[in-house]
């Protein structure tokens, strides 16, 4: 079976958490120091002015770091308040929202890059609102500006979890917005197995962040407010830390598996935008909806034909994402009921995720190749699909 995703890891990081383990230092020491520093070396490299300074706070996960960028949001986020977050995308952005009680506001996504709608978005900014969270979805860039232009006045979090490496018009991503968050979960293109980091240029914020991640601790035993636990161990770190040092060698990897599949299947592939570099975190297209044989008109039956063929034929194809205004968590909310979200629900039914991960050789993508022609022969040259 050729994997959907695997972690890129060798011998050396089973020696790297011996060390840990042997050290008996595991929480907060010199190895969470040094992957902040990597991460943050990795973005000046890629572009990021080095003023004002780059702060890298690394957390337990992707999740956590969302849920401590909204709590350090100027002006608070509380009940009766409102976050747009796209209604396409895994649920931690929405309900990350939730706990702070607030309303998670769904707004459309873009039909070529499967990210927030900037014109969706205009149509949706209330004075409630008080943040957005643009995710930069499967590693393809958020138009980050676009939407600072709209609300100069809102905190503006990317949440770039799937986009370490990837960048916009020289910019890298996580860098785009007021604050900007990573995840460091298996099925990402840096892997601690869990873990996550939160970003930014705001030092009181920084400041604000590093308190909050230790149960509010300011420094030992002088406590600021109320926090949560939210450190990243050292045997995560460590992890990290060695996961950097292999990032550009996984992302050349990366895009020369991408190019190949893609440049040899004629799909609706996930556009990126113009002066973007990415990461291909995830290899993803949108089928069309058959207009006939067994699954006319039902693309998400023809979807889920092509999965468990392509499963059968040794490819672990999945699912793409998630439509928010269908989980009920979401869709109790009033705001959600009056508005329809057609492009999330095309990708949501339609799409179709490929293998893609650095230890695939070139024979593992031709195989990809051979079995998405033999069993999607219908949709190859549908291009055009309708979402």
């Amino acid at each position: 079976m050729i994997r959907l995703s695997r972690p890129y890891f060798s011998d050396v990081e089973a020696q790297a958490l011996t060390e840990v383990l042997a050290s008996g230092m595991l929480i907060q020491g010199a190895r969470v120091a040094a992957f902040e520093a990597a991460v943050r070396d990795h973005l000046h490299g890629l572009g990021a002015p080095p003023a004002p300074a780059l702060h890298c706070l690394a957390v337990s996960s992707g999740t956590t770091a969302l849920e401590l960028c909204l709590a350090t949001t100027p002006g608070g986020v509380a009940a009766g308040d409102e976050v747009i977050v796209p209604a396409l995308t895994w649920p931690s952005p929405g309900n990350a929202v939730l706990l702070r009680h607030a309303d998670a506001v769904l707004v459309d996504v873009d039909p070529a890059t499967w990210n927030l709608s900037p014109a969706e978005v205009a149509r949706a900014l209330t004075p409630r609102t008080r943040a957005i969270i643009a995710v930069d979805q499967f590693g393809v860039p958020a138009e980050v500006p676009a939407l600072r232009a709209l609300a100069s006045d809102l905190d503006l979090i990317e949440d770039a979890a799937c986009a370490i490496g990837s960048t916009l018009r020289g910019h890298p991503c996580g860098t785009l917005g007021d604050v900007g968050t990573f995840s460091f979960h298996p099925r990402k293109v840096v892997t601690t197995g869990e873990g996550g980091m939160v970003v930014t240029r705001d030092a009181a914020r920084a400041e604000r962040l590093t308190a909050l991640r230790n149960h509010g601790q300011r420094s030992v035993g002088v406590f600021v407010g109320a926090g949560p636990n939210a450190r990243l161990s050292e045997l995560h770190a460590a992890l990290g830390a060695l996961q950097m040092a292999k990032l550009d060698e996984m992302l050349s990897r990366r895009r020369a598996l991408a190019a190949t599949i893609r440049e040899s299947l004629s799909l609706a592939w996930q556009s990126s935008p113009e002066g973007s570099t990415i990461n291909h975190q995830t290899l993803g297209f949108v089928l069309p909806a058959p207009t006939s044989g067994p699954f006319a008109g039902d693309r998400r039956a023809a979807r889920d034909a092509l999965v468990a063929a392509l499963r059968e034929g040794g490819v672990e194809a999945g699912i793409l994402s998630y439509a928010l205004h269908r989980l009920p968590q979401f869709a109790a909310l009033g705001v959600n009921n009056v508005r329809r979200f057609p492009v999330a629900d095309a990708v949501v039914d339609g799409g179709v995720a490929l293998p893609l991960h650095p230890s695939m050789s070139d024979d593992d993508a031709g195989v990809v190749v051979e079995q998405v022609r033999r069993h999607a022969a219908w949709a190859l040259g549908e291009r055009a699909v309708r979402l």
